[in-house]
């Protein structure tokens, strides 16, 4: 039978000890990145605005946790009272619309409206800048 030893660095061995903090990390990690998808969702709504009701309305929130682990969105909240017309006129609706309904119009069309995938766009954008900035926060932890 053969035997087979090695070594782990102590580094190595403290940056395993910190990895246990994932539940002080991750949340933190989320949080420093959403301004990124925030910030890019913001440019892309404002090439579509109408009234600024949905574009002024997108929040983003803190980092939760659930069953599938950690997650943050960004999206628009509250409600539109007010549209503009085809002649470009800004009048009250009848009923509220939510903001988040209107970009789901938007985003995938509907039988009057051609789809402009403004919130994939944002996504695509940011995934980059996204990772890196969680990296740079996991490393930044993590080396502490």
């Amino acid at each position: 039978m053969g035997k087979f030893d090695f070594n782990i660095p102590d580094d190595f061995i403290k940056q395993l000890g910190r990895l246990a903090d994932v539940d002080r990390i991750a949340p933190q990690m989320i949080d420093e990145a959403m301004p990124i998808l925030e910030k890019n969702l913001k440019k892309e709504l404002s090439k579509h605005r109408r009234t600024s009701t949905m574009l002024d309305s997108v929040k983003k929130t803190k980092a939760g946790k659930n069953k599938y682990g950690y997650y943050a969105t960004v999206r628009p909240t509250g409600m539109s009272k007010i549209y503009k017309d085809n002649r470009g006129v800004i009048r009250q609706r009848k009923e509220p619309v939510r903001n988040m309904e209107i970009l789901a119009h938007l985003e995938y069309g509907t039988s009057n409206q051609e789809a402009k995938p403004v919130l994939t766009k944002a996504i695509k954008d940011s995934e980059n800048a996204v990772l890196n900035k969680m990296q740079e926060v996991f490393d930044r932890e993590v080396g502490r």
